[in-house]
């Protein structure tokens, strides 16, 4: 085996793991998460190939305290995987990817839906309905 096929074959085992740790994310914030500008950024650059935080940053023009918290986030959601180490500037630095191959968004009627396809196949919808403020203070006096 090529050392090349080794690291393919463990990059696939650490997005199999974090697809096991999306499974157990709260929906409701993992669907929040997701409507963040910033975070499907920085999910729509590393869906294809690991990259650092810096290079992540330097891509989007986003700051880097920035990059490193949503990362951390994803990471804890399930929605990254941390791939390897490398050298940059003197420090070692990690390199994130994606677990995710397609996100979609459909808003209907007060509804948001989001349907997730993980790369691993496997499809996910979360729904969340919003009540305009109004209507819920115009059902309470009512009541």
């Amino acid at each position: 085996m090529y050392k090349g096929d080794t690291a393919d074959y463990d990059e696939e085992m650490l997005i199999f793991d974090a697809l096991n740790v999306a499974a157990r994310s709260e929906d409701r914030e993992l669907a929040h998460f997701l409507i963040n500008p910033s975070a499907l950024g920085v999910l729509a650059i590393i869906t294809r190939k690991s990259m650092t935080v810096g290079e992540i940053s330097r891509s989007l023009a986003l700051p880097l305290a920035t990059c490193y918290k949503l990362v951390e986030q994803m990471v804890n959601f399930g929605l990254a995987a941390r791939t390897s180490t490398v050298r940059a500037n003197r420090t070692r630095a990690a390199k994130y990817i994606s677990s995710l191959k397609t996100v979609s968004f459909f808003m209907h009627d007060c509804t948001v839906e989001i349907t997730i396809v993980w790369k691993n196949g496997n499809k996910e919808t979360f729904r969340h309905a919003f009540v305009p403020v109004d209507y819920q203070t115009e059902v309470e006096a009512s009541n």
